[in-house]
């Protein structure tokens, strides 16, 4: 597909990514809204199909496929997106249909039949532009989103997650049985995959993201990752963060962090802040960071 620009034509917008997402009603706001978490608002061009990855790889309607194809190609040409980032979603009629059975009465299928679509369907879009980057999500109908293990991304070198050594992956439940891990517990954990069952540091990764999947959880370093995205995209020109758009940032670590306390969520997000070389902006009537040091500080300790 080929679109050829008249000089009396105005130059197209630009987006960094092709977002393709389902039909379904009850989440047509949440994909906008996870779209602005992670900072691609405006800067991305959306295809909605029912399905959404399903579309890439449903034999019985190849026109659907077509048709995502040639919205790839054509934003990609418009647009110069370098991202393909498909948003499934449970309770999804299309895939019940796909399957030929409702899918949600057990969580643990459902999460299977999106993870083998959302892996041909990335192993699609690389087939085609290999040098694009390929995101895999599934949205819970509360609309928090997990981050999906991808197979073809590395040339299937994420398979390591499928068959961790039975004592790691008996670890990994062990530790998540609580929820999700905080940042410390996190690399130790990493740390241990590697140095006591000869993991490598991406295979081990692998294997805790396909757990925490499993189990509807991202993991910390992903939900790290989102906030931190969100934090870039609010900051100035200065590199500053207003108050309420670091508030903003700490309720999107809680709701990607089930059970975190709204303290620690402060304190993680300050430091995500820091650490991105990212500042304060001042507030109030004596234009004061005193705000931020109160979130900064880490908890006191309590009474013996």
């Amino acid at each position: 597909m080929s679109i050829t620009q008249t000089p009396t034509q105005p130059a197209p917008s630009k987006a960094d990514a092709f977002v393709v997402s389902c039909i379904d009603p009850r989440l047509v706001d949440d994909v906008t809204f996870l779209m602005e978490s992670v900072g691609r608002t405006d800067r991305y061009s959306e295809f909605r199909i029912a399905g959404a990855a399903l579309a890439a790889v449903d034999p019985a309607r190849p026109a659907w496929g077509q048709a995502l194809w040639e919205n790839l190609a054509a934003s990609r040409q418009l647009h110069g997106v370098r991202k393909v980032v498909f948003v499934n979603h449970r309770d999804c009629g299309a895939m019940d249909l796909f399957a030929g059975r409702r899918l949600s009465l057990n969580r643990a299928d459902e999460l299977a039949q999106h993870q083998a679509v959302l892996d041909q369907a990335a192993a699609g879009v690389l087939s085609r532009h290999p040098d694009m980057q390929v995101e895999l999500r599934l949205m819970e109908l509360d609309g928090s989103s997990t981050l999906m293990p991808c197979a073809a991304c590395a040339g299937g070198a994420l398979r390591a997650e499928a068959v961790p050594p039975p004592g790691f992956a008996d670890l990994i439940r062990l530790h998540l049985r609580d929820g999700p891990l905080a940042p410390e517990a996190e690399r130790a954990l990493l740390t241990e995959g590697v140095t006591r069952y000869g993991l490598t540091a991406e295979a081990a990764r692998a294997a805790l993201a396909a757990a925490a999947a499993a189990r509807g959880e991202p993991t910390a370093a992903a939900a790290a990752r989102e906030v931190l995205a969100y934090l870039r995209s609010r900051a100035d020109t200065g590199n500053r963060v207003a108050r309420t758009d670091v508030a903003r940032g700490a309720a999107l670590y809680r709701r990607l962090s089930p059970g975190l306390p709204p303290a620690e969520a402060e304190r993680r997000t300050a430091v995500l802040l820091e650490g991105a070389g990212l500042a304060p902006r001042p507030d109030g009537l004596l234009r004061s960071t005193r705000w931020f040091n109160r979130m900064a500080a880490p908890p006191a300790p309590r009474p013996a």
